[in-house]
């Protein structure tokens, strides 16, 4: 993955890498703050060995120094332990003290670190103190000990505890957190087969990228509003189906398209939508469309445009009218007409291949500049590749991050098998993509955003 991939990685899922350590340090934080605090205490003992009394020589120095080590074995042992807790009067095994003791030895010197911990700290200071003491007495009872102990400093009452510390718990918790967070992301992203990038529609249907429709906020992407022609209110998502549109004119450049087919691999992935949006455009630019609903199953168009749904396609074809003049339905959008589904029949693979479909298809081109037909997901049922198979081109629609890559391959495989010219893939519901100044289109050129003008718009009629 490129710097860019993570920086868009990152860009969609920063709340993990924000929830993650937050979690992980507030839980660190409650866990060390409900603990007992532990204290702890430490009695520093002097060891000495001189052969000569009052006169240091360095072989004394050396050997006191040897004997500090061996000393440090000796401080807790069993009968210290035992006589620590009769003079403390404690009410605890050898093995729980033991464990609350340790010693240690600084250094190259002849020093002796004698410790304890307790959650009191009185307690903790009493018990380095009578370990230490305790020991120096058994010492000078023993004659056969070399050297003497004595002690250097005494344990003083701890004012502060030693354990839990907060402040590094919940560090380490952030950093254990963010460790988490980017590992689960990192897992999620490998198992993540959905379509999201350019690259992606190349790699796996071996096409072109076409098109990138931004997500819209809120209830402008409610299905059946009005609100649903985004291309009419709002800008970011006007200037995506722009840089649509002219990628279809520099598609046609050597090839002309006339009729147009738009389906994608699922349901819901935003097809309807984007042929509704793109006819506005188109019409917007000048042209004559038509868009016609020829989902007979699930017919969407009409709610987009807010028109009754009564004779439509359906009554068309089975009245075997010559011209589509008699279901074409005004949108209120100049140079845009509507030829909605009309009645769900009980046979639509049936009407789509009649004659009259195709005569129909024939006599829709001669009264528009683009004819665009919303057609059923194309791994649905068969109705897509009836279509394909009559038009000019066709266009598909894949939903970022939830369109399967595999889903992709084999809708674009089916239109393949249908003998139809795949212009691309329209990536639907992607994230911000642009600045609002210009965009860079599949083909290369730039397109820089320019209002619509009215004097270059011609009536369905041709006015």
């Amino acid at each position: 993955m490129e710097l860019r991939g993570y920086i868009d990685l990152f860009r969609r899922r920063w709340w993990v890498f924000l929830l993650g350590p937050l979690l992980a340090g507030l839980s660190a934080y409650v866990v060390s703050d409900s603990m007992d605090p532990t204290y702890a205490a430490t009695t520093t003992l002097l060891v000495n060995q001189t052969q000569v009394p009052g006169i240091v020589q360095y072989n004394d120095i050396l050997t006191s120094e040897r004997l500090t080590n061996t000393y440090a074995e000796l401080v807790d042992r069993d009968t210290i332990i035992r006589e620590v807790i009769r003079r403390l009067g404690l009410r605890v095994d050898e093995a729980t003290l033991a464990g609350k003791v340790s010693v240690s030895v600084v250094r190259n010197t002849q020093l002796l670190k004698v410790s304890a911990r307790d959650h009191s700290p009185q307690l903790a200071a009493s018990i380095a103190n009578t370990v230490a003491q305790t020991f120096i007495d058994d010492n000078a009872a023993e004659s056969t000990h070399p050297g003497t102990v004595t002690v250097a400093e005494q344990a003083a009452i701890p004012t502060a505890p030693v354990s839990p510390n907060v402040p590094l718990n919940v560090a380490l918790g952030a950093l254990l957190g963010l460790v988490v967070a980017g590992g689960l992301v990192a897992l999620r992203e490998y198992l993540d087969d959905t379509v999201k990038s350019a690259s992606d529609v190349e790699a796996i249907a071996g096409t072109s990228m076409i098109g990138l429709i931004a997500r819209l906020p809120g209830k402008s992407r409610k299905r059946g509003s009005p609100r649903g022609l985004s291309a009419l209110s709002v800008a970011e998502s006007a200037e995506s189906y722009r840089q649509l549109r002219t990628n279809i004119h520099f598609a046609a450049v050597a090839h002309p398209l006339k009729t147009i087919l738009v389906t994608s691999a699922n349901p819901q992935e935003g097809k309807s939508t984007s042929v509704a949006n793109l006819a506005v455009v188109l019409a917007q630019a000048g042209q004559r469309v038509i868009v016609v609903d020829t989902d007979l199953r699930r017919p969407f168009l009409h709610t987009f445009f807010q028109v009754p749904n009564s004779f439509g396609l359906t009554g068309l074809l089975l009245t075997e009218a010559e011209e589509p003049d008699a279901a074409l339905v005004a949108t209120g959008i100049q140079n845009l007409m509507l030829l909605p589904s009309g009645p769900r029949p009980p046979n639509p693979s049936e009407l789509l291949t009649s004659p009259a479909m195709q005569h129909m298809i024939e006599r829709l081109g001669t009264r528009a500049d683009y004819v665009l037909f919303d057609s059923p997901p194309i791994l649905a049922v068969t109705d897509a590749s009836i279509l394909a198979a009559s038009t000019d081109a066709a266009i598909l629609i894949a939903e970022r991050g939830r369109t399967r890559t595999e889903a992709l391959r084999r809708a674009h495989q089916a239109l393949l098998r249908a003998n139809a010219r795949v212009l691309g893939v329209v990536i639907n519901k992607a994230k911000g993509h642009g600045s609002g100044y210009g965009y860079y289109g599949a083909y290369g050129e730039r397109s820089d955003p320019q209002p619509d003008r009215p004097s270059q718009r011609r009536s369905i009629t041709g006015e």
